[in-house]
């Protein structure tokens, strides 16, 4: 709809696969053009929009050349498009359906892959050839749909890193796993804690229960409700919730139970790993080990020491060898994020971790070792 000054709606048709590029008179393109005057409606049908491009190109010329029509209004115009939408998302944008995504109807929906610069990129490029191509086939570019909804991410997530590198490690590597976008945000200084928090027994029950630890990154994310979470594995379980692996969104109520029970327990076994590699007397690890105890992290008061780590890799050994690539089978989980950083730190810094003890742990450590998102973050350590 064009309200105010007279403008003109030129129409071109779009190149052809088949003359692109050939010089021929007899293949040049057409091209129409259609005044639009105050109040005047101009509509697009999918056959016109497929066969021509259409655009208001801006009106340089000097006012004397201009009619009537087109000086009135101070020579201002409003332009208001119509468009009849297909794809949809939820009100916090985490979920879409319809034509344009993944899943077409909202019963079925899938969750927005926020900051997935690939899937955009291909977006973009599907853009590109409907623009251009007169024999555009819709179907083959856009039948199997995005599930990303902006271009450009004007709002990134937030995460707070901490001194421990192995709770850093685990959320970042979550975080570029589900391929959402965040920045760094430097952390501001703390009140001095408290006498109880300084007391080693608090810090030992407070690790003892696998699921947080004194020092901790925080995640702040761009939801409705501004959602912060402290803790690398409080972390991990937030994401995911929010931001389901694919393979996590397609389980049956019974399959969550079993896989929730699974998560919880091997995560905890993940922290009970890293606290006997905590407790590992320091003659035993390498010097240049990044996560070795400090005051901000929790020792124990038990004594736990070589015993408890060979307990707890052995376990993990068996893990790998019924897995056929991750700690849980085919598809990279929540617990791969818990785990292999503590893994990764124990391979290079343990004296005692041998191939030939632990070939399993050995060849899993090996695969993830060459994912891209790992590659990616030790590669910004350097």
């Amino acid at each position: 709809m064009s309200i105010g000054a007279q403008r003109v709606m030129t129409l071109r048709t779009k190149k052809s696969k088949r003359t692109s590029g050939v010089d021929n008179p007899n293949t040049s393109r057409q091209t129409q053009r259609i005044p639009m005057p105050h109040n005047s409606v101009f509509v697009l049908g999918p056959e016109t929009n497929m066969q021509w491009l259409h655009g208001v190109r801006a009106d340089k010329r000097p006012i004397q050349q201009k009619s009537e029509e087109e000086r009135s209004f101070g020579g201002e115009r409003i332009s208001l498009t119509f468009r009849q939408i297909g794809t949809f998302t939820d009100r916090n944008n985490r979920k879409i359906w319809g034509q344009g995504a993944r899943k077409k109807t909202k019963s079925t929906a899938g969750w927005v892959r926020a900051g997935d610069s690939a899937e955009m990129e291909a977006m973009v490029i599907a853009f590109g050839k409907e623009n251009h191509q007169s024999e555009f086939d819709w179907q083959a570019e856009y039948g199997k749909g995005f599930d990303v909804i902006n271009l450009i991410t004007s709002k990134k997530s937030k995460l707070v890193l901490c001194r421990d590198k192995v709770a850093n490690l685990r959320v970042q590597l979550s975080l570029l796993e589900k391929k959402i976008s965040y920045d760094i945000e430097e952390k501001s200084e703390e009140p001095e804690k408290s006498d109880e928090r300084r007391n080693p027994r608090h810090w030992s029950r407070a690790w003892s229960h696998g699921l947080s630890n004194i020092e901790k990154p925080i995640f702040k994310d761009t939801d409705e409700e501004a959602s912060e979470t402290e803790g690398d594995l409080a972390i991990l379980f937030y994401l995911e919730r929010s931001y389901p692996y694919e393979t996590s969104r397609e389980l049956g109520p019974e399959d969550v139970n079993r896989s929730s029970t699974q998560k919880l327990s091997r995560a905890a076994q993940s922290n009970e790993l890293l606290f006997a590699w905590q407790n590992l007397p320091s003659q035993s690890r390498d010097s240049r080990s990044r996560s070795s105890a400090s005051p901000d992290r929790p020792t124990s008061s038990h004594g736990m020491g070589i015993a408890d780590m060979e307990k707890d890799l052995t376990m993990w050994e068996g893990y790998a060898k019924e897995s056929e690539r991750f700690i849980t089978g085919d598809d990279w989980t929540l617990i791969d994020c818990a785990f292999w950083p503590v893994l990764n730190e124990i391979v290079h810094h343990w004296t005692g971790f041998k191939v030939q003890r632990y070939p399993e742990l050995s060849a899993y450590h090996e695969r993830v070792l060459n994912r891209e998102s790992v590659q990616k973050l030790l590669e910004e350590e350097e």
